[in-house]
């Protein structure tokens, strides 16, 4: 369902309660991971997913407005099995391509985290993460 409304409204950020919090995935996620500092978790494989609390959702719409992006917050009633759009907001589109912001470090891998080897792939992939953003970041000055 989730993924059909991101589909729908692609480049919006989509979030949809689902139980106790609203949740968003994959580039979603990554961004409010970014923006908002959320913490992201395994939604499928290679695939993240963030959630805000429904009692927090006012304050972080508000800090998505303040970012100035495009979203959409749905209600999803079980029961009545039907989605309502509650907030919609126009403004910049998620440009993120990345659905998940390292999948090596997730839950799944994690389980395995006092594997020497793994302790030891988790340093690399995360230093190489580290390189790669810098030197983005170097060249983002230097265009400006």
């Amino acid at each position: 369902m989730l993924k059909m409304l991101k589909e729908k409204d692609k480049g919006k950020i989509i979030l949809i309660n689902v139980g106790a919090f609203y949740i968003a995935i994959e580039e979603d996620a990554v961004l409010l991971r970014e923006k908002l500092g959320l913490k992201c978790t395994c939604f499928t494989k290679h695939a993240c997913k963030v959630g805000i609390p429904i009692n927090s959702i006012e304050k972080y719409k508000e800090e998505l407005d303040n970012l100035r992006y495009s979203y959409i917050i749905y209600n999803y009633n079980r029961e009545k099995n039907e989605i309502k759009k509650l907030y919609s907001k126009v403004g910049k589109l998620n440009k993120i391509k990345e659905k998940n912001i390292d999948c090596n470090i997730c839950k799944g891998i994690n389980t395995l985290k006092n594997d020497i080897y793994m302790q030891a792939f988790n340093s690399y992939i995360k230093n190489e993460k580290e390189i790669k953003e810098n030197i983005i970041n170097e060249i983002k000055k230097i265009e400006n």
